[in-house]
């Protein structure tokens, strides 16, 4: 079982969620997840109560998407393992953390500004082989190997080989 707090019940966050469940799915085919959400983009008190609660109903592993510093210290008062979104923090149970680089698409809207005849995309998504979603570092919590299968991972991503959310293999209500 996995746990994953986040901040609101938005399509971006949900995304989020359901990309790092997707992740541990496909080398953990029984995994379970659960989710709670603070309801705020930062409020270190009910993030960490979220994950204590997460952790106290049997998560194993739990990630977030929410800004304070409330996961990773529940995580680390548990010794849970946990994977951390827009930071990184020394403690012996971060395992990574995933972020969004915003470059790529501000030079995508200046180019379009100062480009004649150029556009800017609506709705715009990036990727991995854009520099819009990177990777930390590993932290001291990953396993031996993880490096290997994230670089193996990231190049069928950058490939195409694998697409994250591929409808062929779960479906949403």
């Amino acid at each position: 079982k996995i746990g994953y707090v986040g901040a609101w019940p938005f399509a971006e966050v949900k995304s989020g969620l359901t990309s790092f469940y997707l992740g541990v799915k496909s080398i953990v085919a029984n995994v379970t997840m659960e989710v709670r959400f603070t309801n705020s983009w930062y409020d270190p008190v009910a993030e960490k109560a979220a994950a204590e609660a997460l952790i106290a109903g049997g998560a194993k592993l739990v990630s977030g998407h929410a800004d304070s510093y409330g996961v990773p210290t529940a995580c680390k008062e548990a010794n849970i393992p946990n994977v951390f979104y827009n930071g990184t923090t020394e403690e012996e149970t971060f395992v990574i953390a995933s972020k969004i680089n915003w470059k790529p698409y501000f030079l995508h809207m200046l180019d379009g500004v100062m480009k004649e005849g150029a556009t800017i995309v609506k709705d715009y998504c990036g990727t991995i082989a854009t520099g819009s979603v990177e990777i930390t570092a590993l932290g001291a919590a990953a396993a031996p190997g993880t490096q290997e299968k994230l670089d193996d991972v990231k190049a069928k991503l950058v490939a195409g080989e694998i697409k994250v959310f591929d409808c062929s293999t779960f479906t949403v209500d």
